[in-house]
């Protein structure tokens, strides 16, 4: 008879202890499915969110990496046109967006406001970005932009202007210059960054260009790769094709630009780390002390084993049989449990409460993580074995008079 089979007919004639042992387990093991499935989630979204905001990788002059930026477009990139046919020539490259990125004053004849302004081809950038989805009043910009302007509700409701309203746009060019356009009110979006959407404005790259006096020059490129696009070769390829060109380009990735999401990739590895370590360690101690329980009543039974021939490390053995056994069953049910809930969870519609800086929650999602589910399964294995080594180490030793003996 195989050692598995002799612990799997302990365990079933123990039937209240491997249950709540198991239950332990069970429990253990969906806390890690479910935390890995949430986490892998949120740096999903947090990872979309940031591309479909900065791009992949965005193209901007040598200069403006290492330098401060001390007038509008000194940086910028001329004949941003051709640059962007180069660019998108790329056969990884999907789509070429401009940007134009100005501060300056919006005012409706009574009160002026700060604002931080962006000027964009409307059609590219509502298709690569979550542009259109923010809007909640009004529309986006369409076809070149036109006079039109989108504004944050936060800016809106400091000017007292809705959709349809004129506003007057104050920036100074690059050359030192105060120039001023008006532009009629086309659209509201709720930026999720409360301190964005008090300053937000959007603008067609030619109104912009008016405004700044520096038509066909951009701030830089953002770029969009297709599915399964290599990042490193393709901005090696962009960076040879432009400087070839004649612009002293440095493609730059997004994980570079977003800094907020490796702060909040480290933070959640770190809380995960550690409520993972106190789970660990919960499950040792509670096994451990079934563990010890079970041995202490099985001493007997331990001498009659060591009687009829089974040696130290048979014994040994036995019990960690038990303690894996229990472990695997545990994961089994543990994975049935983490699923039904997962489910459950996210047909539920539950809101979170929105991050730092955010204005809106949102609504609970657990991905199916399959690492997560393997590194429950290895943890609790793991802590089983080690919670029922120590207790038969001990038995083991106990010399067969002892046990026999033993009330």
């Amino acid at each position: 008879m195989s050692v598995f089979s002799l612990a799997w007919r302990n365990l079933l004639r123990q039937r209240r202890r491997t249950l709540l042992m198991g239950a332990v387990v069970a429990f253990g093991f969906a806390a890690f499915a479910l935390a890995g499935g949430f986490i892998a989630q949120t740096f999903a979204g947090l990872k979309e969110g940031t591309i479909h905001t900065v791009g992949q990788l965005q193209l901007v002059d040598r200069r403006a990496v290492s330098g401060t930026e001390e007038k509008t477009l000194e940086f910028g990139l001329p004949d941003a046109a051709r640059a962007r046919t180069i660019a998108a020539a790329d056969p990884s490259v999907d789509s070429v967006i401009p940007r134009i990125d100005f501060v300056g004053l919006a005012t409706n004849g009574a009160r002026s406001v700060p604002f931080l302004g962006i000027g964009v081809d409307p059609a590219p950038e509502a298709k690569a970005t979550f542009a259109k989805e923010l809007v909640v009043a009004g529309a986006y910009l369409s076809g070149d932009g036109g006079d039109g302007v989108v504004l944050g509700t936060g800016i809106a409701s400091a000017l007292k202007v809705k959709p349809g309203d004129s506003v007057t746009l104050m920036a100074t060019t690059p050359d030192a210059i105060l120039n001023a356009v008006d532009a009629v009110v086309k659209g509201l979006v709720d930026v999720r960054i409360r301190e964005l959407n008090d300053r937000y404005v959007a603008i067609g790259v030619g109104l912009a260009g008016r405004l700044l006096q520096s038509s066909g020059t951009v701030s830089k490129l953002l770029v969009f790769l297709k599915p399964g696009a290599d990042e490193n070769g393709t901005a090696e390829r962009l960076e040879r094709a432009l400087n070839a060109a004649g612009y002293p380009v440095v493609a730059r990735h997004w994980r570079e630009l977003a800094v907020f999401y490796g702060q909040v990739r480290m933070l959640y590895i770190g809380i995960f780390g550690f409520v993972g370590a106190v789970l660990v360690v919960i499950v040792i101690l509670s096994a451990a002390i079934v563990m010890t329980m079970a041995v202490t009543e099985r001493t007997r039974e331990i001498g009659t084993l060591r009687a009829l021939g089974t040696r130290p490390s048979g014994v040994l053995r036995l019990f960690l049989a038990e303690g894996v056994a229990i472990a695997l069953a545990g994961c089994a049910a543990g994975a049935v449990f983490a699923l039904v809930l997962r489910a459950a969870l996210n047909a539920s519609g539950i809101i979170l409460p929105p991050p730092p800086g955010a204005t809106h929650g949102m609504p609970i999602n657990v991905e199916f993580y399959p690492l997560a589910y393997g590194a429950g399964l290895v943890a609790m294995v793991l802590t089983m074995a080690i919670a029922s080594y120590f207790p038969a180490r001990r038995a083991s030793r106990v010399s067969i008079v002892e046990a026999l003996a033993h009330v």
